[in-house]
């Protein structure tokens, strides 16, 4: 690994060694950044050192005005002009040593050569110019500028032919500043198609500084965001257990409305495969078909599949499908270009919406693949239908949302039926800007139709539930004087109260209800589980207390919560199992504290949450998110979760400059539990005005909770493509990747 870490370490040192073109500023038009105006420098990104500026204006003659030394008219009407000629008519102007020609049909430009007008720059050490489109005007020796998109090539020929397509004979193309020729594309022929927006090039090398890292035959490339058919650039790694993975894109512009992305890949020491995806786009929607397939040299044939569509027709109807399929028993593909993952269950679903203001409707028909046999298949919806309504007022808030659901249990070993569910929540809202006061009554309905596979028996049940609440909190708000400017904090106590009766709820199963942990934000909330299905008991008093602080300009910079539940009955209903009006499932009297603070800084951002139990003096959930720039391009991003009986981890990952182009990464991820590091990141990356690349070495524990590593080189050539790849694993280096990139 270490011989392999210091040959990609030697080969992304050499990218740099770069030959610095030291270019006359009047040769390409080049205007360094400290010579720019304040407005101009604000166009610039940060790594960029200057601009392109052209100075040619157009003139307001309609006819053309001829300069030299000495001019001559010859008796065929050919004029000869003779040092420092030049050309000016209203679109361009031509100037070189001598210039001979007949005006409205040629010219012959010979020493010095610089043709220019609105947005082109052409210098060459002779030129034939062609003014009535019967010829092709050419140049040799030439150096082409755009100024508005920044292209630049030279070319030991150059031809502009009468439809606008130029020719490169022996020549390069790049968009680098002229003072930092990072990349450059060479061919043996360059075609640029200006009016379809690509190019193509035969015998191409990409090079990054003197270095060639890619040749292609042939090649075509784009000249703006115009969609074009062609390969786009590979991506490789290497990873110490798999060996190079390398893929290589190919993307096929069909027709207007159809592309598609056909992906080869390779993975040296596990096999080959490739993936597909296809797009479709409707006057309503988009259609997408992705696959990737894998042949693995010990597993055999590896396929995921997935289509999804969605169609919009107006502002009331809309629909859609997913269909996702793995047809290889659980397998998954080793290199995967898609955005299909590995899942227990693969959705196959269609839906169907109708909605008009307030009232809102859903049809959906939803069933599952489940490749692996042992695991047991979730409840497919056979359909399930949503409806909702509400009407809001100035005091009156009332919603009411149905629900019918057909379940079926695939493994036919449990219970299935159909469900149907009635919310009805009614408030009633008192304001004004110092408080609120809300009360309220959620109406709530189920009946059921079940069958019980086990004893192959029917049933019938239902439920109704009404429980009561009331929300309150009054504002307090002072001036607080900082230094010299005047801040704002406020105090807001929270009262909430909630009545929710115990009913038995023996005969009541379970579809899909669930508990989520206990926050702040959800203390305050109606109902102790989420789904349709179960009703939870208690009456509760919820206390709150938050304040904030908000500087001058009114932008919230701090944000402190606290808060608490006290129960004032047990709670005897649970998520499952029988219910029990004699047999309490939980008889604490009071929930965590449950606390959170926040800060907003122009440098410093900060989240943490923390549930400490006061009866058992022990901490339960702890969460500490820290994203940090102490100073100018230095980013420091911290975590650390603790949540009770699970994952517990901490992250730590930093960015920060060597010098103005060059940067250093690092992450490390540590598990408690494991005690262990799960993630080790270590990278460079180098930046300028068009090329971007990072390098970085990465250790990590994949899905198969074993243990990999690999050296991944990413690189941007800009206006041109991307190359390279990085882990899949989110990393810092894919953060660094995301980094700087104002103005492309």
């Amino acid at each position: 690994m270490v011989k392999h870490l210091r040959t990609y370490t030697l080969f992304f040192q050499s990218l740099f060694i770069l030959p610095i073109a030291h270019a006359e500023v009047n040769q390409w038009d080049w205007a360094p950044r400290e010579s720019l105006t304040t407005e101009q420098q604000s166009q610039l990104s940060q790594y960029c050192q200057g601009s392109y500026i052209n100075n040619w204006k157009a003139t307001e003659v309609k006819g053309t005005n001829l300069t030299a030394d000495i001019i001559v008219r010859d008796q065929g009407e050919v004029i000869n002009l003779k040092g420092a000629a030049e050309i000016v008519k209203p679109l361009y102007s031509l100037s070189a040593d001598d210039i001979e020609g007949i005006p409205n049909q040629y010219y012959k430009a010979n020493g010095n050569v610089t043709l220019r007008n609105k947005d082109l720059l052409i210098r060459s050490s002779s030129a034939f110019i062609s003014n009535n489109n019967n010829e092709d005007t050419s140049f040799k020796d030439a150096k082409y500028l755009n100024h508005e998109s920044g292209t630049r090539l030279e070319a030991k020929a150059l031809t502009r032919s009468q439809d606008g397509i130029v020719f490169i004979d022996e020549g390069f193309f790049t968009t680098c500043e002229p003072n930092q020729e990072s990349w450059k594309l060479y061919g043996s022929s360059i075609e640029l198609n200006t009016n379809q927006g690509f190019g193509t090039a035969k015998h191409v090398q990409i090079r990054i500084g003197a270095i060639p890292v890619f040749y292609f035959p042939w090649l075509r490339f784009p000249l703006n965001n115009t969609r074009q058919t062609g390969f786009l650039f590979p991506s490789f790694g290497y990873s110490g257990k798999d060996g190079l993975n390398v893929s290589a894109p190919f993307y096929w512009n069909i027709a207007p409305n159809y592309d598609a992305t056909i992906t080869p890949q390779l993975i040296q020491e596990k096999g080959e495969g490739i993936d597909l995806e296809l797009r479709h786009l409707s006057p309503y929607g988009e259609t997408v078909y992705e696959q990737s397939t894998f042949s693995d040299k010990e597993e055999g044939e590896q396929t995921l599949l997935k289509l999804k569509s969605t169609q919009k027709f107006n502002q009331h109807f809309s629909t859609g499908f997913l269909v996702e399929d793995n047809p290889t028993k659980n397998k998954r593909p080793e290199a995967n270009s898609t955005s299909i993952s590995k899942k227990d269950h693969y959705e196959r679903s269609v839906y169907f919406t109708a909605n008009n203001g307030n009232f809102l409707n859903k049809i959906t028909y939803l069933t599952y693949q489940t490749p692996n046999s042992g695991i047991d298949k979730p409840f497919e919806w056979r359909p399930r239908v949503d409806n909702s309504y509400r009407i809001a007022t100035t005091y009156l808030d009332y919603k009411i949302d149905t629900q019918y659901t057909d379940f079926y249990d695939p493994d036919e070993n449990n219970f299935d039926g159909q469900r149907i569910a009635l919310n009805q929540d009614s408030k009633l809202n008192f304001n004004n800007a110092w408080g609120n006061l809300t009360t309220g009554l959620l109406a709530q309905y189920r009946d059921y139709d079940l069958h019980n596979y086990k004893n192959k028996t029917d049933s019938e049940t239902s439920i109704g539930h009404i429980s009561g609440y009331v929300d309150s909190s009054v504002m307090f708000e002072r001036r607080l004087p900082l230094g010299n400017s005047v801040w704002r904090q406020t105090l807001e106590p929270r009262l909430n109260y909630l009545n929710s009766p115990f009913k038995d709820q023996d005969l009541i199963p379970n579809f899909d209800a669930s508990q989520s942990t206990t926050t702040y934000s959800q203390a305050f909330g109606h109902s102790r589980f989420n789904g349709n299905d179960r009703i939870g008991d208690t009456e509760q008093v919820t206390f709150g207390l938050e304040s904030r602080l908000y500087d001058e300009n009114n932008n919230e910079k701090w944000a402190f919560k606290a808060g608490q539940i006290f129960y004032l009955k047990d709670r005897y209903v649970g998520i499952s199992g029988n219910t029990d009006e004699n047999k309490a499932i939980d008889t604490s009297n009071r929930s965590d504290l449950l606390t959170s603070a926040n800060y907003n800084g122009n440098r410093y951002t900060l989240t943490g949450n923390l549930n400490y139990n006061m009866d058992d003096d022990e901490v339960n959930l702890v969460q500490f998110i820290a994203a940090m720039e102490p100073v100018d391009d230095i980013k420091i991003n911290l975590s650390y979760l603790y949540p009770k009986n699970d994952a517990k981890q901490a992250s730590a990952g930093t960015i920060f400059p060597i010098n103005d182009n060059w940067s250093a990464f690092t992450q490390y991820t540590y598990d408690f539990l494991r005690e262990d590091l799960t993630k080790q990141t270590a990278g460079l990356g180098y930046e300028n005005c068009c090329i971007k690349v990072s390098l970085s070495y990465q250790d990590w524990l994949n899905d198969d909770k074993i243990f990999d590593r690999g050296v991944f080189l990413q690189f941007i050539l800009r206006g041109l493509s991307t190359a390279g790849r990085a882990n899949s694993e989110v990393n810092i280096a894919n953060d660094y990747w995301n980094q700087g990139k104002v103005g492309y």
